[in-house]
């Protein structure tokens, strides 16, 4: 705000200088102008960086900048170009900055400030504009455009950085930085669909770390988190070419592999339990971590990812069910 503050003060003190040398006004109007072009934009920065809320303090800045146009507009006696530019420029530029509702407040503002003016001054009335004025406002037309363009470019590309970003949040588990149920089941959908035109076979992994709850309530939540930490770091490595780790809750993760077959999702099981294996957080390495797994493959006929899920989750019962450590594939 600053500085375009600035920039557009700068550029308006121009034309309206030229039309004031024009018309033969008194210095103290000269004086008043460049107190407007130079100390106001600095008085405003201040007084926003003292601001409990900056931003509510910035509107009612950009209220009083169109009431400072609309008192130059009034004063320059309706000279045609600049007063044109300088009234369009500053609704625009309220416009991008709040909306409609700043635009109306700003427009208000302006139409208030150049009727007093205008009404106090006699109504003048001279819209000739001079060569050396039009010289005066060509670059307010052409350098402040620019600058809101590039400006409000630059706040675009930010604002589409951040939705990315939360995009990512979202689809994320907080904690461990892996996939949440959201996006896997997205994932999985997507992975569904594929399907349905190709002949290809796609696994789902259901992984769960066997006696978690126990091992958690004797040594702590701080070793079961970091335990949670180890597997899911396993996970991402052993998965980082082409599957999708993702948490559903607990110690509950599920592991999407497109173009994974069973024999080839079994194999990567048996990597993820011999890494898991050499895992040491509890002390004195009192209790091994161990995985129980569950592998469903879905072809073409897999209705829905519901289905696909609680064949994975039915294929790990089964794993359990056999004594835990153990993977069932089905």
């Amino acid at each position: 705000m600053y500085l375009m503050r600035m920039l557009g003060t700068l550029l308006c003190f121009s034309p309206i200088l030229s039309v004031l040398l024009e018309q033969q006004r008194s210095p103290v109007w000269l004086l008043l102008l460049s107190a407007n072009a130079f100390v106001w934009p600095t008085v405003a920065f201040l007084r926003a960086r003292r601001a409990v809320t900056p931003k509510t303090q910035e509107y009612q800045h950009l209220v009083l900048d169109a009431a400072a146009g609309g008192f130059w507009i009034a004063t320059i006696a309706l000279c045609s170009l600049p007063s044109v530019v300088i009234a369009t420029i500053l609704v625009c530029d309220r416009l991008s900055a709040g909306g409609i509702k700043l635009m109306r407040k700003a427009l208000l503002a302006m139409m208030a400030a150049f009727l007093v003016t205008w009404l106090a001054q006699g109504m003048p009335f001279r819209p000739q504009v001079s060569v050396t004025t039009l010289y005066a406002t060509l670059p307010l037309i052409a350098i402040y455009i620019l600058a809101l363009s590039l400006l409000t470019n630059a706040i675009s590309g930010q604002l589409s950085r951040k939705t990315r970003e939360l995009e990512r949040i979202a689809m994320t588990d907080p904690f461990l930085d892996i996939a949440n149920r959201r996006l896997l089941e997205l994932r999985i959908h997507n992975e569904l669909s594929k399907l349905t035109d190709s002949c290809h076979s796609s696994a789902l992994m259901f992984i769960d770390i066997d006696n978690f709850k126990e091992a958690n309530d004797r040594f702590g939540h701080k070793a079961g988190d970091t335990l949670l930490v180890a597997v899911s770091d396993i996970l991402r490595y052993v998965t980082r070419d082409n599957g999708t780790p993702a948490r559903l809750g607990g110690d509950e993760f599920v592991v999407l592999l497109p173009n994974t077959s069973a024999e080839e999702a079994s194999a990567i099981a048996r990597t993820i339990m011999d890494r898991a294996a050499q895992v040491r957080v509890f002390p004195d390495n009192a209790l091994n971590c161990t995985l129980s797994i569950g592998i469903a493959c879905a072809t073409a006929q897999m209705a829905s990812v519901t289905d696909w899920l609680k064949a994975a989750d039915d294929a790990l019962y089964n794993a359990k069910r056999e004594g835990k450590n153990r993977i069932f594939a089905c």
